[in-house]
């Protein structure tokens, strides 16, 4: 039974430190697990291009893929509002403040489509943001669009069988041959872009941002 075990278990780390993971603290925010999931994501699809087709892979690959989407577009939408909110630039008559926009994303829940579409707007509202700067650029767009149509509720990459009750169908009812590498690239791409790209520029804003109503807080 033993021998059994260690032969379905994973292989043990070259040393014992390695064996240890820390989860959690001040510094696990959704942008932090988004780069988790980015980083299962392109270790399995990279798995899959340099070792030979393997059709269990594309569909978990796509979730952890668009999972990692989802939570980037949550965290900038998030840093936005509380730099439009510091800025005290013009919403509009828009309620930014993270009460509301924490209902917000409740109710937007996992559309790829409103959650763009929301952090598009809200980068709109800051006005020392100049194009493209502004705004989630056209490829961009395209691409979150399309990650849309493929799964509008974060269903259609989780499960095989989507919907309840007897609105229940399944997510992929006739086997279909598709380019998963240019499909998963896209995706691949996008991801990084939202999760490393977007957010350091919003991040560097911000900082500065801060810096300066420090400075001038006495004037």
């Amino acid at each position: 039974m033993d021998q059994e075990e260690d032969l379905m278990s994973l292989p043990r780390p070259r040393w014992p430190a390695h064996e240890i993971a820390v989860i959690g603290g001040r510094w696990e925010d959704d942008l932090a697990i988004a780069g988790g999931y980015l980083r299962v994501a392109e270790i399995s699809a990279t798995h899959w291009s340099q070792h030979g087709p393997d059709d269990s892979l594309p569909i978990p690959v796509l979730y952890n893929y668009r999972h990692s989407v989802e939570l980037s577009l949550k965290w900038l939408i998030r840093t936005t509002a509380r730099i439009v909110l510091r800025g005290q630039y013009d919403t509009n008559g828009a309620n930014l403040e993270r009460e509301k926009v924490d209902k917000k994303l409740r109710e937007d829940s996992h559309s790829i489509k409103k959650l763009a579409e929301r952090l598009n707007t809200y980068l709109g509202f800051i006005s020392d943001l100049d194009p493209p700067h502004n705004g989630i650029d056209d490829e961009s767009m395209e691409t979150l669009r399309w990650l849309d149509q493929q799964d509008e509720t974060g269903e259609t990459f989780r499960y095989s069988v989507i919907g309840r009750g007897s609105g229940s169908r399944p997510a992929r009812a006739t086997p279909t041959n598709i380019n998963f590498y240019e499909d998963v690239n896209k995706v691949h791409l996008l991801a990084h872009l939202l999760q490393a790209g977007y957010s350091a520029h919003l991040d560097y804003f911000e900082e500065l941002q801060q810096e300066y109503l420090e400075e001038t807080a006495g004037w």
